[in-house]
């Protein structure tokens, strides 16, 4: 299930977003999308956690990041941002500075050259396990991925 609300940040900007109830929801959202500019998946207190961003197959996401670090900055409590054009998936935190988007993603992936490790990753995404180990993944994800 999903509902749709707009963020207005400012005169000039306006993110439409879906508020999904779980990450397979997120899936079908990829595959049925018409007109909106991100997915947020909630903690279990409501608060949005992730923002994704879906852009076109033929779209190269290094177009987007600028657009993708606008919309991380607009709910305070989102931690992940991903950006995807089904071809590629990329991971974004704020593990540099609270609040602003890293501009360079934590983890990459390539769907073409799809490996056992990416599997490993997207697995600890799985709605309950990511709700109930997100601060365990993000010290673990900061630590791995900063240098």
């Amino acid at each position: 299930m999903s509902t749709k609300r707009g963020i207005q940040k400012d005169n000039n900007i306006k993110v439409e977003v879906r508020t999904l109830d779980d990450f397979g929801d997120y899936i079908q959202e990829m595959i049925d999308r018409t007109q909106f500019n991100g997915v947020i998946l909630n903690d279990r207190e409501g608060n949005p956690i992730i923002f994704a961003v879906v852009k076109g197959i033929n779209e190269d996401l290094n177009n987007h990041i600028l657009q993708t670090r606008r919309y991380f900055s607009y709910e305070e409590s989102c931690k992940i941002a991903i950006l995807t054009n089904m071809v590629d998936m990329f991971f974004y935190s704020d593990f540099e500075i609270p609040g602003v988007m890293d501009e360079t993603p934590f983890y990459k992936i390539h769907f073409p050259s799809f490996t056992q490790q990416d599997v490993d990753f997207l697995e600890q995404f799985q709605r309950d396990y990511f709700l109930d180990h997100f601060q365990d993944l993000y010290a673990k994800w900061k630590e791995q991925y900063v240098l």
